[in-house]
């Protein structure tokens, strides 16, 4: 069949499209349109033809580059652009550049789909992208903040088992040798007991004795440690004399001292503290028996108490074996014994139960030692308000 009307063939087949076609001169005017690309921009075919590509790209410069340089590497692939529809909504758009020539003046064309179900796709899916990455990175975070706690968990396990290797080592040793003493003395009473005197009945009464008070005493510091760390330390706050504390102290540590050692009390101008009283003897005892037990026979121990406006201060100072400089960082951790204090008895706690009085109070404690010269332990207490 001859077709007698081929523009308006034309026309059917370019509005029968299921894209927009453009085409524009050198001006950026539009001298053809069909209808689908009306519709895309929602707005009249014959209002298209009427007005330049300006009136509904927002993208001008697309076009315009298109124009000045059509060879250009960009315009060899489609461009996507978004743009706005009559009513103000966005849409996306996909364009396909071309040229043409038609009665020796240049044209120029674009191929326009509408692309907008598919950038919302996308956009649904980049979201969702980002979600996911946000989701993988807290579950990674989560993931090493577990690996991490196992860690710890495991690091605390092999400290525990190593501690109670330590303690087993450490106690089995403390408590047998005043266990011997304790058992030769009674054997000693039990065979000889018609023959000995009342001097020597009363020495070995008095060396059992001792013993079972260092027995006691080492069970003592094995449940204030287990108090310390279970945070069931119970304080007693009340007012006390200066003198009442320094006389406990010297009863307490009295039977501890060698030969000709002195413990010289720095005059103080305290009177009333009002303060822990057991805790404040504990803490200074274990510091003088520390002192005591390093330090040679006429060695001469320093004690100071003294007091500021918000705090208490203490000290203790001695000449005795002083602390390995290596080993100065270890000394408040549980079981810990310096490798020149392996031969003096002593369970290792005593620093460790120390310092954990001092947290408790939120006080500080800080020391200097020298090797062969002797040690300085300062302690900083706050002060308790009276209630």
């Amino acid at each position: 069949m001859l077709l007698k009307d081929k523009t308006s063939f034309y026309k059917v087949c370019f509005d029968s499209m299921q894209i927009g076609i453009l085409v524009f001169n050198q001006e950026r005017k539009i001298v053809l349109a069909n209808q689908p690309l009306a519709d895309l921009l929602g707005v009249d075919e014959v209002y298209l033809l009427q007005h330049k590509i300006d009136a509904f790209f927002k993208h001008t410069e697309i076009f315009k580059a298109y124009i000045q340089n059509p060879e250009e590497e960009i315009f060899k692939s489609t461009i996507e652009l978004e743009e706005f529809h009559a009513n103000g909504s966005s849409i996306f758009l996909e364009l396909n550049f071309g040229k043409m020539v038609y009665e020796g003046e240049l044209y120029f064309k674009a191929l326009i789909s509408d692309i907008s179900l598919r950038k919302l796709k996308e956009v649904k899916i980049t979201k969702l992208n980002v979600q996911l990455e946000e989701e993988v990175r807290i579950r990674n975070l989560k993931l090493e903040e577990a690996v991490i706690q196992l860690k710890k968990t495991l690091n605390k396990e092999k400290e525990l088992n190593s501690l109670k290797t330590k303690f087993i080592t450490l106690a089995s040793h403390e408590f047998k040798t005043p266990l011997s003493a304790i058992l030769s003395s009674t054997e000693l009473m039990a065979k000889y007991a018609n023959l000995l005197n009342t001097g020597k009945l009363n020495e070995h009464l008095q060396k059992v004795k001792m013993m079972v008070n260092r027995l006691n005493g080492m069970l003592d510091d094995l449940l204030t440690l287990e108090n310390i760390e279970t945070g069931q330390v119970s304080t007693n706050f009340s007012h006390f004399n200066y003198n009442d504390l320094i006389q406990e102290i010297i009863i307490a540590t009295k039977p501890h001292l060698k030969k000709n050692q002195t413990i010289n009390i720095e005059k103080s101008d305290l009177k009333l503290i009002y303060h822990d009283f057991n805790i404040l003897k504990i803490i200074l005892t274990n510091l003088l028996y520390n002192a005591i037990k390093f330090s040679k026979e006429n060695s001469e121990i320093f004690l100071k108490i003294s007091s500021s406006k918000s705090n208490l201060h203490l000290s203790v100072k001695d000449s005795g074996i002083g602390i390995p400089k290596a080993e100065q960082g270890f000394i408040f951790t549980q079981f810990f014994r310096a490798k020149n204090a392996i031969y003096y008895p002593g369970t290792g706690i005593g620093l460790n139960i120390i310092k954990g009085y001092i947290n408790r109070f939120k006080g500080d404690i800080k020391f200097t030692s020298v090797e062969n010269e002797g040690s300085v332990f300062i302690i900083k207490l706050p002060k308790i308000k009276e209630l």
